[in-house]
């Protein structure tokens, strides 16, 4: 009987406890499932022209972050590094929403006092993307490549940024338990259940103690109802009848043939003169039959310590499943509080986090290197899709410029030398009419890109491009000076035919100081000033030190123009420099170790007449920009020259390599 009842407690219990644990399972799945989005809106704050979105926002929760805005009249939102948009930023007074509050409902966000307003943010090549909105913007932010990206709120940088804004968040609506839990439970039902219907085979017990072969341990059984007393007292009678036989049997002389006794009778010593001698014989071992004996009677004492442990057993039995039915409810209410409750991501709130604080973009000023940019590391300064966006824009600028022969539709896209040669142009096609127009600028037909892994500015990239109206590859040299500026195309240079454009990571190369001379065999601004000798003087110590294609003789027509000159000139005494413009000189690291040098050339060509009343003459072309075309006097010509060098890795022993070179008249004028 006390069998029975603790197979029906133990039953009972597995079934409660697999209800509780398949109640946990459904109900992460169900009424304690996690939110799917968690929704946090910035408090009013000071109004301010700029709010930037700190970089961590997009990670603290797995996904993709939505993020609304309300505001009057339009306004927009820009991606970009986080050093790019403090940059971008600088000084001017901003709103930064930096993390969210511990109950998630709130973004938390501070003010930075500075310059009341700013430029537009519009167009800003810093960019990687841009959505305008007028009233209301629903942003979806993904990252537009590896790496850490901000955001940038505004309207036209005068008026205050929207101030409504509100931010989603995904939540980690996971909930691994459930199915276990489910499972689990199900098998504890399945388990109490059997426990119930199927009972166990019970032993015939017999009034001598005897069970016919099979022992009862268990103490339970179908006894009759015989109470605990009787049984008790009937292994006491059964106790006694086995020790009698016990001792009746030892008193017995053992019979030939039969087992011996477990105690042995002492054996009665025969004297020696008793003994007859024995021959000794060979004799077969007798073969006996195995003994079936009785089965051994359990004493009184044995099934009382059986009783006590049946009941020792019971008690840790019932103890166990108490365990279990606690262990399980409170796990139950555990995970069901974690399911509720939003787990905190890998990426922990900004206000929370123990971090290294930011400068603030207060102090940081456009084109100089914050921390920000440390921690940009070696990421390219432009993406392919921004490249090919700003190369459309250059090329655009530079058509509408060739076609109207105006340097103003320039001005936006394209400075320095390039500027500078293309006006002039402009100048002298407008009265020679055969004289020729510079190369077209091209953005299709993109063969590769060059882009800088250096964060500071000026900054500088290149592409080399093929398109309509270009015999030749160019090679297209853009320069950013400042956070705030675009990037504006300040040389193109024709790639020398038969020339080879040295292998260059497209992932983002290093940009050298001019006369950054490490792991290279001359710097850039050495390698120039070779060029430029070796252009001027044909027996130049460089000589053989840089050397050009067969199919591209460059420094070979430049030295033989200059000696027709001279040769054909008897007028006048005349003089030739090749100076480098340092301001224009970019270096770009190659993938062997050596370098691609960009640059400059001034290239001035002296005129003086050898006696009074001998006059020069000058072309047309230079007539245009001189005004006139003989002079008694004396002429200055002038030249820019777009020049790439490669220079060899230390230790080569190759020579330095012209590249690609052009020139063009940019004045003319009468001494």
């Amino acid at each position: 009987m006390i069998g029975s009842i603790l197979r029906f407690k133990t039953a009972v219990a597995l079934v409660l406890l697999g209800l509780l644990t398949l109640l946990a399972g459904i109900g992460q799945k169900t009424f304690w499932a996690p939110p799917e989005t968690i929704t946090a809106t910035a408090p009013t704050g000071t109004a301010a022209p700029l709010t930037v979105f700190d970089e961590k926002l997009r990670t603290l929760h797995p996904g993709t972050v939505n993020i609304q805005v309300k505001g009057e009249g339009a306004f927009l939102m820009a991606a970009g590094r986080p050093d790019d948009v403090d940059a971008w930023v600088g000084k001017t007074a901003h709103n930064t929403v930096t993390g969210v509050s511990e109950d998630g409902k709130a973004l938390q966000q501070t003010h930075t006092d500075g310059d009341a307003t700013a430029p537009s943010p519009a167009g800003s090549d810093l960019w990687v993307s841009t959505e305008n909105a007028s009233g209301e913007m629903n942003y979806s932010w993904n990252a537009p490549a590896d790496g850490d990206w901000s955001l940038l709120l505004a309207t036209d940088g005068t008026k205050p940024a929207p101030s409504s804004i509100t931010i989603t968040f995904p939540n980690d609506t996971s909930t691994p338990w459930a199915i276990p839990f489910m499972v689990l439970g199900g098998l504890l039902i399945i388990a109490g259940a059997a426990l119930l219907v199927l009972k166990p085979k019970s032993g015939n017990r017999t009034g001598n103690g005897t069970d016919g072969g099979r022992d009862d341990d268990s103490g339970s059984g179908d006894d009759g109802g015989v109470s605990a007393f009787a049984r008790r007292a009937q292994a006491k009678a059964a106790a006694r009848r086995a020790g009698q036989a016990s001792t009746a049997s030892t008193q017995q002389p053992a019979a030939p043939g039969s087992a011996a006794p477990e105690t042995a009778v002492p054996e009665t010593p025969v004297p020696d003169t008793a003994r007859q001698p024995t021959t000794p014989e060979k004799t077969a071992p007798e073969k006996t039959a195995p003994e079936k004996t009785a089965p051994k009677q359990k004493t009184a004492l044995e099934q009382k310590t059986v009783q006590k442990k049946g009941a020792g057993t019971a008690r840790r039995s019932g103890i166990v499943v108490a365990l279990l039915t606690a262990t399980a409810v409170a796990g139950t209410s555990v995970a069901a509080q974690a399911s509720q409750t939003p787990a905190p991501s890998p990426s922990a709130p900004v206000s929370s986090a123990p971090a290294t604080p930011a400068p603030s973009s207060s102090n940081a000023t456009p084109g100089s290197s914050t921390a920000d940019q440390d921690q940009a590391g070696d990421a390219p300064v432009l993406l392919d899709a921004q490249f090919r966006r700003v190369l459309e824009q250059v090329a655009g600028a530079v058509d509408a410029g060739d076609a109207a022969k105006d340097a103003a539709k320039l001005a936006p896209r394209v400075a320095k030398s390039e500027l500078e040669v293309r006006t002039q142009n402009y100048k002298i096609r407008s009265q020679v009419g055969s004289y020729e127009a510079r190369m077209p600028v091209r953005s299709t037909k993109l063969l590769t890109t060059v882009v800088t892994n250096k964060r500071s500015w000026p900054r500088s990239v290149m592409a080399v491009t093929q398109g309509d109206g270009n015999v030749v590859p160019q090679l297209l040299t853009l320069t950013q000076a400042s956070p705030r500026e675009n990037y504006k195309l300040v040389s193109s240079t024709p790639l020398q035919p038969g020339a080879t454009f040295p292998a260059i990571g497209r992932a983002g190369t290093e940009t050298m100081a001019s006369a950054d001379k490490s792991g290279l065999l001359y710097s850039g601004d050495e390698a120039l000033a070779g060029l430029g000798d070796r252009l001027t003087t044909a027996t130049s110590a460089f000589k053989d030190k840089l050397v050009e294609g067969q199919s591209s003789p460059y420094i070979a027509d430049t030295l033989a123009y200059q000696a027709d000159v001279v040769k054909s000139g008897v007028n006048g005494t005349f003089a030739f420099t090749h100076k480098v413009a340092p301001e224009n000189t970019v270096v770009f690291r190659t993938a062997d170790g050596g370098a691609l040098v960009l640059g400059r050339l001034n290239f001035s060509f002296d005129g003086t007449p050898k006696a009074s009343g001998d006059k020069l003459t000058i072309g047309d072309d230079a007539a245009a920009l001189a005004g006139g075309k003989e002079t008694s006097t004396g002429m200055v010509l002038k030249f820019a020259e777009s020049v790439a060098v490669y220079v060899p890795p230390a230790g080569s022993k190759d020579p330095m390599k012209l590249v690609a070179a052009t020139r063009g008249l940019v004045g003319a004028a009468f001494k």
